[in-house]
């Protein structure tokens, strides 16, 4: 997580407020692909196009306040418009999906990032 290296050099970061998405951690993606692939074995007729990502939706600002307030760094985080934060890649203001039919057909329901977040935390020790 570059955060953590950046919270640990700088006392505040500027962060974009103005995309939202759902970070999703990437073991639940593996565990969501295992399950589809296991019921799509089972059932062909459920194949299609889904989306799965993690909840709550959230915007990198607020991603990045929950990342530092977990891990224990004092890093002031600014939110800034995506304008303040070029970069040579456009990124979208709005990447939520719809995760409805997911659950729907497979069963399943979108991981909460910030459980996710707290393993990912114990795994690099970057904890308070």
């Amino acid at each position: 997580m570059f955060e953590s290296k950046l919270s640990q050099t700088r006392d505040t970061l500027n962060v974009v407020d103005d995309q939202i998405g759902g970070p999703t951690p990437a073991h639940a993606i593996a565990a969501a692909c295992l399950k589809i692939a296991d019921q799509l074995i089972r059932a062909p007729n459920k194949s299609g196009t889904y989306h799965f990502s993690g909840a709550p939706d959230v915007n990198w600002h607020g991603f990045a306040q929950e990342v530092f307030a977990r891990a224990g760094r004092k890093t002031a985080v600014s939110p800034i418009p995506t304008s303040a934060y070029p970069t040579p890649a456009a990124r979208p203001l709005n990447s939520r999906l719809d995760c409805s039919s997911t659950e729907d057909v497979f069963g399943l329901l979108r991981p909460d990032w910030r459980t996710a977040l707290d393993d990912v935390l114990k795994e690099l020790e970057i904890t308070k």
